[in-house]
């Protein structure tokens, strides 16, 4: 069967609104609101960190509001500052040493289950997964910015 039409509509609306009320949920667990909880993950991705202006690019918010973010995290003590030890005006955004074990744990039940779902794919089959999930990034992030005016 090809999904065409209303079935991938619906498929797509319904992995969209999985995603989002899944975000949310552990968002809400950790005491975040999603733009906070977004911002943790894409930290949470780069080990070394990620100065403001970077955090900006990837996320299209404006750096004030990434510096309102950021400081409403490292109240919190989920994230901090660190000087560059080079360039004194460098500074890069880490995650506090406490933050893993607040979210591993909360994702952890979502990660196992798609990793069982994974496991009952070929190659093959994950190989066109991937490139279907491949294409629904690369629109979205087109559209993204068509809606941004980038």
């Amino acid at each position: 069967m090809k999904y065409v039409g209303e079935d991938s509509d619906r498929l797509g609306f319904e992995l969209s609104l999985r995603v989002v009320m899944f975000h949310e949920a552990l968002a809400q667990r950790l005491g975040v609101n999603r733009t906070e909880h977004k911002l943790l993950d894409l930290v949470a991705r780069h080990p070394d960190g990620l100065t403001p202006g970077e955090l900006a690019t990837a996320t299209g918010l404006s750096n004030p509001a990434i510096t309102k973010v950021v400081d409403a995290l490292a109240a919190r003590d989920l994230v901090r500052r660190e000087r560059s030890t080079t360039d004194r005006r460098s500074v890069r955004v880490l995650l506090a040493p406490g933050h893993a074990a607040l979210t591993r744990p909360s994702a952890a039940g979502v990660a196992r289950r798609i990793h069982e779902l994974n496991e009952s794919f070929t190659g093959a089959e994950l190989d066109v997964i991937t490139r279907w999930v491949e294409g629904v990034n690369d629109a979205l992030r087109a559209e993204t910015e068509a809606l941004r005016g980038d």
